[in-house]
């Protein structure tokens, strides 16, 4: 037996080993190392701390990311709580908001579980909500949205199928987070919809330099690497303030108010359209165009965030980004001292306290 496929053997059979034994578990989908790396210093710096939690990686063959590399880090970090679990079987626009033979692998998920965790990425196939693929969408990961969005429907339920009885409705605390990509995912699962590029869309734009020109408070991502200038390539982050909405998770569940307009770190060019059933808005961008949060009106841990809260650089004053070709970055120092930090800490805090009132609960 070769090594990559003897650690592929064992991974399985811990993530067997843990869900059977009914350890608390999370799920993290798009389990990449980088992903596992970002949980692991949220873990080490006690802001997200799973304390008794395992984290249970949920993949599919299909996905376009080399999950031997994620093998490799849980090889080499053995005292981490991290397992993967590959779920097999065909998935498409055509099956994945109704059974499909994924099915049974997504109640097993649920059962063993006390939540999940869905990350940034690529843009959505337009197909699963019904539209034509704009000119600047980039669909570059089919299988891995394919895979998200049926968990989703299968947790949550959604519109364009009103006959499926969501899982959730057996236990309704279920923690789901969806952070950028994660956030829009579980708004088209429940059957909304995108406007695929932000700029176009909403602000009729169609130049970098346009766009760079807009006040900070409308720009949702750098477009400095679009100019080629030939120097380092600039992070694609850029922060901007949002605005909270009164009672809502984002806000007095935090310990905020709808005063605060916390700085937040964003890249994405494409937004929330038409929200999904079941989605109350928690947060938007200041000029009110674009959802920044969304949290559910039945499931009352279930919520989303257009922005990036898991950054390290956040949290690590020694990790410095290139922003121009002259000036770097530093994502702490932006916010540090400021109701900003708070915000972020308070973010992580509640998902943590949420798990940790989840434990031994199912």
């Amino acid at each position: 037996m070769n090594f990559p496929l003897r650690i592929t053997v064992l991974i399985l059979l811990l993530s067997l080993t843990f869900t059977s034994r009914g350890q608390d578990t999370v799920l993290l989908f798009h389990p990449t190392a980088y992903n596992l790396e970002v949980i692991q210093k949220l873990i080490d710096q006690e802001l997200f701390p799973l304390e008794a939690y395992h984290v249970l990686g949920i993949f599919h063959p299909g996905e376009s990311y080399d999950y031997s590399q994620a093998e490799a880090y849980i090889a080499q970090h053995k005292n981490s709580p991290y397992s993967l679990r590959e779920i097999k079987g065909d998935l498409g626009p055509e099956n994945i908001f109704r059974e499909n033979p994924a099915t049974g692998q997504f109640r097993e998920l649920f059962e063993c579980s006390e939540g999940a965790l869905f990350m940034g990425g690529p843009d959505i196939p337009p197909v699963v909500y019904g539209e034509e693929v704009h000119l600047l969408t980039s669909v570059t990961d089919p299988f891995r949205h394919y895979m998200e969005l049926s968990y989703l429907f299968h947790l949550l339920g959604g519109s364009q199928n009103k006959s499926w009885k969501p899982y959730m409705e057996e236990y309704l605390y279920y923690m789901v987070n969806g952070i950028c990509l994660g956030m829009q995912t579980m708004n088209v699962a429940t059957g909304g919809n995108m406007v695929q590029d932000i700029p176009t869309e909403l602000y009729g734009i169609w130049s970098a330099e346009e766009i760079l020109s807009l006040p900070g408070d409308q720009m949702h991502r750098n477009y400095m690497d679009y100019l080629n200038t030939g120097c380092e390539n600039p992070t694609s982050y850029h922060f901007h303030k949002i605005s909270l909405k009164a009672d809502m998770i984002l806000s007095s569940g935090l310990g905020f108010n709808s005063e605060t307009f916390p700085l937040v770190l964003s890249s994405h060019h494409q937004a929330i359209d038409k929200l999904g059933l079941g989605w109350e808005v928690t947060a938007t961008s200041m000029d009110g165009k674009i959802i920044e949060g969304i949290q559910h009106s039945r499931y009352p841990n279930v919520l989303g965030i257009q922005f990036h809260p898991e950054k390290p650089g956040l949290f690590d004053p020694t990790i410095k980004h290139p922003k121009g070709c002259k000036d770097t970055i530093n994502f702490q120092e932006a916010i540090e001292n400021s109701d900003s930090y708070e915000f972020h800490v308070a973010f992580w805090n509640k998902l943590d306290q949420i798990l940790q009132k989840n434990r031994g609960s199912r």
